[in-house]
């Protein structure tokens, strides 16, 4: 995480994941509502901080464009923009209590939620045996992944891994090492009757109290050129084209609906 105090001193830090994952929930409902915002470091207690998203005025936000290019070419912010940060920082003392009022009422309820099922899967596997290659700005992808394409070996994976090409949940690409047992599996599967030859299928992966689990999604034509697109472009340039098309999107939308709502 790159970030600045209230005196414009820039910082870099690494986040856990359950603060990766509140920064993330907290821009998104900002997001679907269409209100420019920020996101800050709430104090819950003495170097106890909590991630929360504020809506910004439009000058706000040129603001913080501009201090972001600064920070990331150089590593400090001109004393023209430090300015704007104090205003922006206090926008959270009015409601931090609310806040981690709030907070605590979500935790509760998801340790009483119900895991949904995921039918029609192939084994589980555990997370730390995929070795996950991932974007800086991101602390993980977001489950569950579809697989693009299997790549071939370099020189960097091993005798017993094979990378595959992914697109998380949040349309970002990543590459993934997985073990040979796994790889099998999968070219096992997409032979079964009902998918042989079906270039339209996909392999889904998903997180469950148990690991990762494995299972399929076939797309309509428009979606399956959608992702074909995807790939050319990383083949071409080495990197995820933005934002990706409608129609990939919905390929996403699918997959996360397979794993909370599986097919019978």
């Amino acid at each position: 995480m790159l970030y600045c105090d209230a005196g414009g001193k820039v910082y870099a830090a690494i986040i856990n994941r359950s603060i990766y994952e509140l920064a993330r929930d907290s821009a998104s409902r900002m997001e679907r509502s269409r209100r420019p915002y920020a996101t800050l470091g709430l104090e819950t207690s003495p170097g106890k901080y909590i991630p929360t998203a504020v809506e910004i005025s439009a000058k706000e936000v040129w603001a913080l464009e501009h201090i972001l290019e600064h920070a990331l070419k150089k590593g400090s912010i001109p004393d023209i923009l430090k300015k704007y940060l104090k205003p922006i920082i206090k926008l959270d003392e009015a409601s931090r209590e609310v806040f981690i009022s709030e907070h605590g009422k979500r935790r509760h309820r998801a340790r009483t939620e119900t895991t949904p099922r995921v039918l029609n899967r192939l084994p589980y596997y555990s997370e730390r045996d995929m070795e996950i290659s991932i974007p800086i700005y991101k602390a993980e992808h977001s489950y569950p992944l579809v697989v693009l394409k299997l790549l071939p070996p370099d020189g960097r994976t091993s005798d017993t891994t094979r990378s595959l090409l992914i697109l998380d949940s949040d349309g970002d690409l990543a590459v993934i090492k997985t073990p040979l047992e796994l790889i099998d599996k999968v070219a096992k599967g997409l032979k079964e009757p009902n998918r042989s030859g079906n270039k339209n299928t996909y392999l889904i992966i998903s997180q469950c109290p148990e690991g990762l689990a494995l299972n399929y999604l076939t797309v309509s034509q428009s979606q399956r050129k959608a992702l074909d697109t995807i790939t050319g472009y990383f083949e071409e340039t080495g990197y995820g084209k933005r934002p990706i098309s409608a129609a990939a999107r919905s390929v996403l939308d699918r997959a996360r609906d397979e794993v909370a709502f599986p097919s019978q």
